[in-house]
């Protein structure tokens, strides 16, 4: 069946019941998805961590080492008690106002560099869209999605 027929089939169908056809652009993904990975590479390559609310460490932002939060056995361990992929803990609970993944969270865990002994903030891991910070606010969800596109 040839492109115009196929056309002239759906259009006869829509007007038939009703229905307007209408054009979809869909975004390309995969090049947003580089773009934003690209991001969680650099803060990897800088050697950046997420912290709690007392400064203490929760993990590295990189897929692989120790510290890191890719690395199922130490810090990304779903179940260590106060890791951030712990949906028990007081940084991976949905209610927990230190949490990452609490939408109303008054104090989610900081992504931090240090560089020379001074330690920088970058922003907060948080899903609280309303969060205020002088950096930037970076979704929990998506650093999960990156350490598993390894």
């Amino acid at each position: 069946m040839s492109k115009r027929v196929l056309l002239g089939c759906l259009t006869a169908l829509s007007c038939a019941i009703g229905f307007t056809a209408y054009q979809v652009s869909v975004p390309d993904l995969e090049s947003a998805q580089t773009s934003l990975f690209r991001g969680f590479d650099e803060l990897e390559r800088l050697g950046a961590y997420v912290v709690g609310e007392k400064g203490e460490k929760i993990g590295k932002i990189a897929r692989a080492g120790v510290d890191a939060l890719g690395n199922d056995y130490g810090a990304g361990n779903s179940y260590k008690i106060d890791g951030l992929f712990n949906s028990y803990s007081k940084y991976g609970s949905n209610y927990s106002s230190t949490s990452a993944f609490n939408k109303t969270a008054t104090n989610p865990p900081k992504i931090v560099i240090e560089h020379g002994g001074d330690v920088y903030s970058i922003g907060l891991l948080t899903t609280n869209k309303f969060a205020q910070t002088r950096g930037q606010k970076i979704n929990p969800h998506l650093l999960r999605a990156w350490i598993e596109a390894k």
